[in-house]
Order: structure tokens, then sequence, then C-alpha cells
């Protein structure tokens, strides 16, 4: 085989090995720019009292109605290590991101671990975002859906990080 063929089989191998190089799906979401929780606002996950008893917190859900829960939170702000404005890709509607401090995420874990199948409320300062049903542990990250439009999410990523989207 003669030295020109060889050196054009060599250039022609490594012109296909670089065409199969894996590139970057243009189509993939990009992760939403995050920022950490202002320090004077109060998230908080806490458990619904289903049974009336005495001594829990009076709330009003997200449809207006009365809300009992129980206190202490387990999920608090000083546990949250950032907040993203972020878009349910299943039903097109828009979430909170919360991503947990590495140092609280196992306790997270632990205590959602010991509530699943249980009904939560999370809210900001005093107002419920969303009621929900722990359908499996989690520590370092959460999704709040329910939101009822992009405004509205917007307006409590506003609310809880002082930053605009």
């Amino acid at each position: 085989m003669g030295r020109n063929r060889r050196a054009a089989l060599l250039l022609a191998g490594i012109v296909c090995m670089a065409g199969c190089q894996p590139v970057a799906d243009l189509n993939m979401p990009m992760a939403p720019p995050s920022a950490a929780p202002l320090p004077q606002v109060r998230i908080q996950m806490r458990d619904v009292d289903e049974q009336g008893r005495a001594g829990t917190t009076r709330l009003t859900d997200e449809n207006g109605q009365p809300l009992a829960v129980l206190e202490p939170a387990f999920i608090t702000t000083a546990d949250v290590e950032s907040v993203a404005l972020d878009v349910d890709l299943h039903r097109g509607a828009p979430v909170l991101t919360l991503t947990m401090k590495d140092a609280s995420a196992s306790r997270i874990h632990a205590a959602t671990e010991a509530r699943v199948g249980r009904r939560v409320a999370f809210s900001v300062g005093d107002r419920v975002l969303s009621v929900a049903t722990i359908q499996g542990p989690f520590g370092k990250g959460m999704q709040v859906s329910g939101l009822v439009d992009p405004d509205q999410a917007q307006r409590m990523y506003t609310e809880i990080t002082g930053k605009t989207p």
C-alpha cells in the first residue's frame, strides 16, 4: 500500500472518529438560574393536622380553605441552599425547585421517609403555596408544584429570593 494511500486512510479514520463524538443536545432544557432565599423569608414545610388536635397553627390553603398544621416545621429557610423557577416538563406548569443544603439533606431524607403517604403543607410566610402527599423520601431537592400560573410563580420566586427571574 502506498504511503499516500495510508495517509489518506488515516486521515479519513480521524475525520470519521471526530464526527462520531457526542454533541450537546440543543433541545435539552438548560438548568434555570437559582438564588439563595433571603434570610428574612420564612419557608416552612409542616405536617397537615388531619385529626384536629389542639395547639396547631391555623393557616389558609391555596384554595382559601382553613388548614391546620403541626409544629415544628421539618424544613425551614435555614435548610434551603437555593431556589429556581422552573417548568414541569410533563405538564408545562410552573414549579419552584428547591435545593437543600448538604448539611440538611440526610435529616430531610429521614423526615420525609417517615412521612411517606402523609399530607404536608409548603408555606412562605403565612401563605400556603402547596399541600401535597409525600410520595417518597427526598433529601437534596424538591419541587413545589400546583402554582396557579407563571405570574404567581415569578412573584413567589422574587419574594423568596429578592431576584427577578
